[in-house]
């Protein structure tokens, strides 16, 4: 595009797509966490939630899902924008039979991007990528390769420091959580994480996630060691 269609009046009327996603996402997750937690914090004049999980995972997708983009060479205005809104429809502990956070969230991409300078022409893959996101193991490597490396950053997300932080800020929702109930939930996790990796799309999330999950597994090791040791 050039300089003088960058500056045309029409352009100039649209909104930063990137700000319209991150402002939808906060604003609904935000409102989600609130309900979820049942209790909320004042902070600067704003009433929050005390983690709102659902947004500090999507930041993390974001974030490796522009490092996707550039490695593995995939276009990186629809694999950033489907990975800000692949839950943008999602809810905690919602009560629910099938899941279809990822239908709902496709059919919402139009509806935000509408009046954004987002590509029209790109929406129907960041549509597709978004459909294809759910889901903890494939049995076979996802097409395009936008749909495949959203996957690959979204399973990453649960992977390494990042994924312990908000797994250890969310626990508490759920269930008392006390140290001897992080390393049995752990003994859980552990082979799912080993099924996330083995099913990793693409090379360099295949990488990244081997040392995620090496990661972890001395984390939780070291963890325990220090809890059952009878040293003083």
């Amino acid at each position: 595009m050039d300089n003088q269609a960058r500056r045309s009046p029409v352009n100039a009327m649209l909104k930063p797509w990137r700000e319209v996603c991150a402002e939808e996402l906060r604003g609904q997750s935000e409102a989600d966490s609130i309900r979820f937690w049942r209790v909320a914090h004042t902070v600067e004049g704003e009433t929050r939630a005390p983690f709102n999980y659902r947004f500090e995972h999507t930041l993390a997708v974001v974030k490796l899902a522009r490092w996707l983009a550039a490695e593995e060479g995939a276009d990186v205005e629809v694999l950033e924008c489907a990975a800000w809104l692949h839950d943008c429809r999602k809810q905690l502990n919602a009560q629910r039979g099938k899941d279809t956070h990822a239908q709902e969230a496709a059919q919402a991409v139009e509806g935000i991007l509408a009046g954004t300078d987002f590509p029209a022409s790109k929406i129907e893959a960041v549509k597709t990528a978004i459909l294809h996101h759910v889901g903890l193991r494939l049995s076979h490597r996802l097409e395009p390769l936008e749909a495949a490396c959203l996957w690959d950053a979204d399973k990453l997300s649960k992977l390494g420091a990042a994924g312990i932080a908000h797994f250890t800020c969310i626990s508490g929702a759920f269930e008392p959580i006390g140290t001897e109930t992080l390393l049995a939930r752990s003994d859980l996790w552990l082979p799912l994480a080993e099924g996330i990796v083995a099913s990793l799309n693409t090379a360099t999330a295949q990488r990244e996630g081997q040392e995620r999950l090496a990661f972890q597994r001395n984390y939780y090791a070291q963890l325990r060691r220090e809890w059952e040791d009878s040293r003083p």
